[in-house]
């Protein structure tokens, strides 16, 4: 099985997929989609949809995971977010991926111990994690991939506890 992590972003948005072989997470893939901030928001959003969409089409991904929103102070950073996330969800629907939803401390707390943890502290886990030289950047592609390793530890978590 292979997960498409997302991590959103109208700007930039993050990447990262794993595959699935029994008990072992392996790592496959992670980039960037970017978007022009001098282009019109229809375009950017049709980017990150087109990217997604293509990217997992291409990796030829069984299920996709992507960071849910929170909820912040500045409002025109959050719809841009909202925006972007809903972009990338319909192109992962349109590639025929379910999709799931996991908040920021919920992927925090699952790939690095705890909730509240720093960027860095989280790419350092993903590649220890993922047996990778060094940790995968920029950010938000190292934050796609411990979204895919959230939902893959998330799923198996269930598949175990219903046996």
């Amino acid at each position: 099985m292979r997960i498409l992590g997302v991590d959103p972003g109208l700007t930039a948005t993050g990447i990262g997929i794993v595959e699935i072989s029994g008990d072992r997470c392996t790592y496959l893939h992670h980039s960037i989609v970017r978007t022009k901030t001098s282009d019109a928001a229809v375009s950017r959003l049709g980017v990150i949809h087109d990217g997604v969409r293509e990217l997992a089409e291409r990796w030829e991904v069984n299920t996709g995971a992507i960071e849910a929103s929170f909820v912040g102070t500045n409002a025109r950073s959050a719809l841009a977010l909202g925006q972007a996330r809903a972009a990338a969800m319909l192109g992962m629907a349109a590639a025929g991926l379910e999709v799931a939803e996991y908040t920021p401390a919920i992927v925090k707390q699952t790939v690095a111990g705890y909730g509240r943890g720093a960027k860095e502290q989280v790419a350092e886990m993903v590649r220890l994690q993922l047996g990778l030289a060094r940790a995968p950047s920029p950010a938000d592609a190292a934050d796609a991939l411990a979204i895919a390793i959230t939902h893959w530890a998330h799923t198996r978590q269930e598949r175990l506890t219903r046996r």
